[in-house]
């Protein structure tokens, strides 16, 4: 044995767990193009609850948006696309989840809170990105994968284009502390 690992044991799961927050911003498009040989691979009712939970945040950022659509100077900019954006993540999103055999949810997941409608707007991007994160890996189909990273990308572009115009910290915390575990959530 020459000490180098056995690449072809690694899965989805195993590369982000292996890999940490060195590796968060880079681990959507990894996982979106690693096989998938896991043996806890999503069935296809847990992949089209998995698209819904997707589905569901990209509802709440596009009515976060919404309310924080009458911003003035830059800020209505970085809105206006995002909701342009949105909009087309989410029909695809629909489409995928009615490819699947499911029933596309029409629920929004719940509505981030904030003192002004930018800053909730910030929160929802937030959780949007870290419930796309905790799903991608999940998902054995290419296509839904790509999509999905791809509304990680453009959440994350306009958070950091929210924030730079607000003010803030520009990169997502989701990056930076990889989706919250089930301890973090109940506290």
């Amino acid at each position: 044995m020459t000490g180098r690992p056995d690449l072809s044991r690694f899965n989805r799961r195993r590369l982000l767990a292996a890999s940490g927050a060195t590796l968060a911003t880079g681990a959507p498009a990894l996982l979106a193009a690693c096989g998938s040989e896991d043996e806890d691979e999503a069935s296809p009712e847990q992949e089209v609850e998995l698209l819904n939970e997707v589905l569901a945040v990209h509802l709440a950022v596009l009515e976060a948006a919404q309310q924080a659509e009458g911003s003035d100077g830059p800020l209505a900019a970085v809105v206006a696309a995002l909701v342009t954006r949105r909009e087309d993540s989410i029909g695809l999103l629909e489409a995928f989840v009615a490819e699947a055999e499911g029933e596309p949810t029409d629920e929004p997941a719940e509505a981030a809170q904030g003192e002004s409608p930018a800053e909730a707007l910030a929160v929802q991007l937030e959780d949007s990105i870290a419930t796309a994160l905790a799903a991608i890996g999940e998902i054995s189909a290419a296509g839904y994968r790509q999509a999905i990273h791809r509304g990680v990308t453009e959440d994350a572009a306009a958070l950091a284009a929210l924030r730079s115009v607000v003010g803030g910290e520009v990169a997502p915390d989701a990056f930076v502390f990889g989706p919250p575990s089930s301890a973090e959530e109940g506290s």
